[in-house]
């Protein structure tokens, strides 16, 4: 059960106390009035709102001390019956945002963490592939020079399997924290995700290797730790949302286009 369906619940609890007491109210007002007026007559040389031990109370003096005190105690009743429905659905409530912000903190400790992991280890993809081929153009040794291949592209695919497991966990931590973050920054952290994954090393004819766009998976990585740097935990909500929102468009022209930031967009230009 959501924050929403909390609040619709105890809205439409209160909204039924209320017409329920209003309706007996009613309905016992009105039963009584007939037998009220029937009996309004009072003892001779009495008023009609006397009270002493020689006058016998008139029917208004019975219906207000009578039937409206226990009117009155039927109201408060009900009244007390509200107020603890509604302090035990704040309760409710508070519990439940408390174990939202407490999801969201976690959600966004992680996901730092992670894409931290994903930079260093991006990082350490692309100096195996520039060590790499130093030592494929420096080596004239043909049979070093395929030991030595064979030993760096080990390190290489180590290095790029270790990335998977930690954009897999990324992307399973985003899936468990969907309904705390918000949309855009779902749909977007998604998409760079999807981005890293789709990006691998390329071979040339010469033998040496390339890893394509890596400064745009870095910037990427980079925009993204900034908006988690920013997340207060004293208020539980990220002081460059709005930054966040002009560099990441909520629409995309097509499917393709969905994984690619405003930033990426920028960056391909110069490429």
């Amino acid at each position: 059960m959501n924050i929403l369906d909390i609040n619709l619940l105890k809205s439409i609890w209160l909204n039924n106390i209320k017409r329920t007491s209003i309706l007996i109210f009613v309905i016992f007002v009105s039963a009584t009035f007939p037998a009220q007026m029937a009996f309004a007559a009072v003892t001779e040389g009495c008023g009609l709102f006397d009270i002493s031990l020689e006058c016998d109370l008139s029917g208004w003096m019975k219906l207000f001390l009578g039937d409206l005190a226990i009117a009155a105690s039927l109201a408060l009743f009900l009244h007390f019956l509200a107020h603890r429905t509604q302090s035990k659905l704040e309760k409710i409530i508070e519990a439940e945002e408390e174990l939202r912000n407490r999801r969201k903190d976690y959600a966004v400790m992680q996901l730092k963490s992670l894409f931290n992991s994903v930079l260093y280890t991006l990082g350490s993809i692309n100096k195996h592939i520039i060590h790499y081929n130093t030592e494929y153009r420096t080596q004239t040794n043909e049979d070093k020079k395929i030991w030595l291949r064979g030993i760096l592209l080990s390190e290489i695919r180590a290095e790029e399997a270790k990335m998977g497991r930690i954009l897999l966990s990324a992307r399973n931590t985003l899936i468990a924290s969907n309904d705390v973050l918000n949309p855009e920054m779902n749909q977007q952290i998604s998409g760079t995700i999807t981005f890293l994954v789709e990006v691998s090393k390329n071979e040339h004819q010469d033998g040496t290797l390339d890893y394509p766009k890596y400064n745009i998976c870095k910037n990427k990585i980079k925009f993204l730790s900034e908006i988690f740097s920013s997340y207060s935990f004293d208020t539980h909500s990220f002081a460059n949302t709005e930054k966040f929102s002009q560099d990441f468009p909520k629409d995309s022209a097509n499917s393709s286009q969905s994984t690619r930031t405003k930033l990426t967009l920028g960056e391909l230009k110069h490429d």
